[in-house]
């Protein structure tokens, strides 16, 4: 894989806003609804304000929804054509908001505009076959570990040379530091802290199964239908992947480490976990506080924590699991986990109400797109939310540069000659559902001592099996 050149972070006074509704569908609605982040709702408005001060000949109303990003494409095919008109997602969604007509292909001069003023990796997530359906908003849609600094600083997992955790260091150096620190004086409330990361989620489990040398691939038709999946996740390779997740939140003897905390996506949410673990209003969580997890570019981590805000690349994994006995248990290879290296990209809906009443609104909403999606936009975006920009004018900013998600990411990316990452494809969830059932699974069975499926090297196995056959069914 080559090196993916990559990216920081963002600043730029906040425009005025605009008056809004936030809805959650178009259903009546003939202007423009932009669909994105709730939280990025006030940016988009303001940058809205400005276009119409520069394009006076605009004069639809804006309105904004909720409903953009990783909810895009279940909110778009409910009805496109009361859907956004102009969308936010990530990349692996390109394919199905593409399927049901919800993105207008570039034209060819866009094209060369993307082109020209972003990173081209990013410019390629919106690609398919020749077409490009996307103006590239971001390029930092991966993950790395942040923590604490003040809950390792003076431990033996802490490097005084570089101020960060020493390189090759995994998660059982970061619980045994976790009680080193917790025994100093003046620093007691790090000996109940948390070093997580989300078990049950499948974005980040895939990036064990990556490392330990799976990988899947899935294709499509011309009309964006999946044809085929496949994936090598079982065997040696699932073996060892499932004794690195075992081996990243038990003991020695195969226990839970106190540590150690099971989020997932939904139950619990390991974004609500943070925002939980982080506060020191909240007396409960503070009794076991916040100090390293493994997730994406998180502003409230950065708020929370202040100065002592450090992120590095993802901990060694290492194929050594006590829980399934000295014959079972595995020899110690160490693997570097592998994070997704994902896109955010905007569309446009050509079935939108606004967009489908004349070729001029369809033609306005593409500058509209370009006009979020370039370098003064993607700075405001920057300050106010961290996202990383993938374009190339704002990342050149001193403090996209300096921003120490981002570096992280970028270093993660570029381990190993460029294998430090995956690329993230379209992906149907007939991916990502199994895989987080496994991760569910397997951590409940060790923690209750569960027999049956997770409990020994050959029903981990024929577990496995199952895992592969859910992920290359093929879903229309």
């Amino acid at each position: 894989m080559k090196k993916i050149k990559f990216l920081t972070a963002i600043a730029v006074g906040a425009l005025a806003v605009g008056a809004t509704a936030t809805l959650t569908s178009c259903g009546g609605f003939e202007g423009v609804m932009i669909w994105g982040p709730i939280e990025h709702q006030e940016l988009y408005l303001a940058a809205v304000d400005a276009f119409k001060k520069a394009n006076p000949e605009f004069t639809a109303e804006v309105r904004y929804a909720g409903s953009g990003d990783a909810g895009a494409y279940a909110a778009m095919a409910i009805d496109p054509q009361n859907g956004g008109s102009i969308v936010t997602f990530p990349n692996d969604q390109l394919i199905n908001l593409k399927r049901i007509g919800a993105l207008a292909p570039l034209s060819t001069e866009n094209t060369l505009w993307i082109k020209e003023n972003n990173d081209s990796t990013a410019c390629e997530a919106g690609k398919i076959s020749e077409k490009y359906y996307a103006y590239p908003i971001s390029a930092d849609n991966g993950y790395v570990l942040t923590y604490n600094a003040d809950a390792f600083k003076d431990t033996a997992v802490w490097d005084s040379t570089t101020q960060d955790l020493k390189a090759g260091y995994t998660f059982r150096d970061l619980y045994t530091a976790l009680d080193e620190r917790g025994a100093q004086t003046g620093h007691e409330k790090w000996a109940n802290g948390l070093a997580i990361w989300p078990e049950g989620s499948a974005w980040y489990e895939s990036g064990m199964f990556f490392g330990t040398g799976g990988d899947y691939s899935v294709t499509y038709d011309d009309k964006g239908v999946q044809t085929s999946a496949s994936c090598n996740f079982n065997g040696d390779i699932g073996t060892k992947a499932t004794r690195c997740m075992v081996n990243s939140f038990t003991n020695t003897d195969g226990s839970i480490n106190k540590h150690f905390m099971y989020t997932d996506d939904s139950n619990p949410a390991y974004n609500d976990t943070v925002t939980k673990y982080i506060n020191e209003s909240d007396t409960e969580a503070m009794k076991t506080p916040l100090a390293a997890i493994v997730t994406w570019n998180n502003g409230a981590l950065k708020k929370g924590w202040g100065e002592n805000y450090r992120a590095t690349v993802l901990p060694t994994l290492e194929d050594k699991a006590e829980f399934y006995g000295a014959a079972n248990q595995g020899d110690g290879i160490k693997y570097t986990w592998k994070t997704f290296a994902g896109f955010k990209l905007m569309g446009v809906n050509p079935f939108s109400t606004f967009a489908s009443k004349s070729e001029e609104n369809l033609s306005m909403l593409h500058k509209l797109a370009k006009y979020l999606s370039d370098s003064e936009v993607s700075l405001a975006r920057f300050k106010a939310t961290s996202l990383g920009p993938s374009n190339k004018t704002a990342q050149k900013d001193a403090a996209v540069q300096a921003d120490k998600f981002l570096k992280a990411l970028s270093t993660q990316y570029n381990l190993n000659d460029g294998q430090g990452c995956r690329v993230q494809d379209p992906t149907p969830s007939a991916y990502w559902t199994p895989i987080a059932t496994y991760g569910k699974g397997l951590f409940d069975a060790v923690q209750n001592g569960t027999k049956g499926t997770y409990d020994t090297i050959a029903n981990v196995k024929r577990a496995l099996n199952q895992l592969q056959a859910d992920i290359q069914s093929t879903t229309k």
